[in-house]
């Protein structure tokens, strides 16, 4: 499936706070997106519609550290969602979010909507590379 994913400037703001050990929760949640988004770093957790049908609302996922350039410089979070009973949905994308469930760290476009609907599954991984660059 064809998809577009950036991080956000909120997430950057929340990875200094965790640096500078003011900000207790790292990314850690998955929310499905079920309305027109915006895949820029301007997105903000506040600014997305959040799927709430059972089985896709927001949920942990799991953190794994990967390799894009250097070694374990990606932080990867993936969950399998399973649509629940009586539900019909569209899903545009997805986003990461901190633990508290109100910083957006990146967010997921797909380019075109998924139509799920009872027992279908949908797994959401995003990814997030810490680069070495310039000032």
């Amino acid at each position: 499936m064809a998809q577009t994913q950036v991080p956000t400037v909120e997430g950057f703001q929340e990875l200094s706070k965790l640096l500078a050990g003011v900000a207790a929760t790292a990314a850690k949640s998955i929310v499905n997106i079920k309305t027109s988004i915006t895949v820029d770093a301007a997105q903000t957790y506040a600014g997305i519609t959040k799927c709430t049908e059972d089985g896709l609302a927001i949920a942990d996922g799991t953190v794994t550290q990967v390799t894009t350039t250097e070694t374990n410089d990606t932080v990867q979070v993936s969950k399998e969602f399973t649509v629940g009973a009586g539900v019909s949905v569209t899903v545009l994308g997805f986003g990461v979010c901190n633990d508290d469930d109100d910083v957006l760290y990146m967010i997921c476009g797909y380019n075109a909507g998924q139509a799920l609907e009872a027992g279908d599954k949908i797994t959401n991984t995003g990814k997030m590379q810490v680069k070495i660059g310039a000032a």
